[in-house]
């Protein structure tokens, strides 16, 4: 399996129509499945939604102002009104603020960890995670590449067509990862996928913290900012705000999808399902259990099965029916960056039916 691979140059708006019409395809993909997940797990409409992330248009002021020209690239290139451009650039928001009773992100949810000195072969500073979401997104999955430009650095972006943000690295040594987090209710602020492109343009990671945390926070998420030098921020955050977990004295974080930062776990009741709690068990025992980590022995941990199907490699429930099990959620890429070395690891899919490739941030 391989995902397109695309670079982005020129203005925001060329960005964007390069990424519309080169993926035309992953765009209508991820109108697809999130008009369907809308509907499904928050019923709301398609148009609703669509209204719904209008009325964030406010926030797009000042340096935030580029990415609306960007999405407007998008939906030109893929022949789509901007409306659903913008409705996919708030899916965390929609998604992720109140889920309907009964319903969860469990087997959705995702594996982030970092692994700093002492825990690493030679100090080097590893990160990466697994993604893990509804297998029809496989559909929607693009490598973008944007050049560096001016004080932004060269990045390497692990994207959902249509969306201008998401998890990946770039050249001056930061890397993100995300987990998905269910709470009840939202607030008017910058979004999270912009607040993922701003953190992968900066080159400090005491810039990316201020991009990742500016407020107001508007919706549930996690995400583990890690930086060359050997440091990782671990971000909770909520509409109240943000709690920060720093790696162990082991040199390790692991993340998955509830909260576990002191005031974030008084402040929510339990809304995960029992796999986020395994896998987090899981992946510290398998860090924990080797010293010296290798991005090898990362990539290995990748394809654990332990707890299957709601693993580390998520995989479909075998006991379900055709139809659902097309809908349901699986492992659909995992990378391992060595920041020391500037080298990342890709696979496309399930970890443990493919094979890790070196992806260069730029070409």
């Amino acid at each position: 399996m391989r995902f397109p691979e695309i670079t982005l140059t020129g203005t925001p708006y060329e960005k964007g129509f390069t990424h519309g019409s080169l993926c035309k395809e992953q765009v209508l993909a991820s109108i697809r499945s999130y008009s369907r997940s809308f509907k499904n797990n928050v019923k709301l409409s398609w148009e609703d939604a669509q209204a719904l992330a209008l009325s964030f248009l406010p926030v797009f002021k000042g340096k935030y102002a580029k990415y609306i020209d960007e999405m407007k690239g998008i939906a030109d290139g893929a022949g789509v009104r901007f409306e659903e451009i913008l409705a996919l650039n708030l899916r965390s928001e929609i998604l992720y603020t109140g889920l309907v009773e009964g319903m969860n992100a469990d087997e959705r949810g995702c594996t982030a960890f970092s692994a700093l000195a002492p825990a690493t072969k030679d100090g080097v500073t590893l990160a990466g995670q697994t993604w893990d979401y509804t297998v029809t997104q496989r559909d929607a999955a693009i490598i973008a590449r944007v050049p560096a430009e001016g004080d932004i650095p060269a990045m390497l972006l692990f994207l959902e067509g249509g969306i201008v943000g998401g998890k990946g690295v770039n050249e001056a040594g930061i890397s993100l990862t995300l987990n998905a987090i269910v709470t009840e209710g939202y607030k008017i602020g910058v979004p999270l996928h912009i607040r993922m492109r701003r953190v992968l343009e900066c080159k400090t990671l005491n810039q990316a913290f201020a991009e990742a945390a500016v407020t107001p926070i508007p919706m549930p998420a996690n995400l583990i900012i890690t930086h060359k030098d050997g440091l990782s921020l671990c971000l909770e955050l909520d509409p109240s705000g943000c709690d920060v977990i720093l790696p162990d004295d082991g040199g390790i974080i692991v993340h998955t999808n509830h909260y576990y930062g002191p005031r974030m776990v008084l402040n929510h009741e339990h809304r995960a399902g029992g796999s986020s709690y395994m896998r987090l068990q899981r992946m510290r025992q398998l860090m924990k259990s080797k010293k010296d980590l290798t991005q090898a022995d990362l990539e290995a941990f990748c394809k654990d099965h332990a707890g299957y199907p709601t693993s580390i490699c998520v995989h479909p429930d075998p006991s379900l029916p055709p139809e659902a099990k097309a809908l349901a959620g699986a492992t659909n890429y995992a990378f391992i960056a060595d920041l020391t070395n500037g080298i990342v690891r890709f696979v496309a899919g399930n970890p443990c039916e493919g094979e890790f490739e070196v992806l260069p941030i730029a070409k």
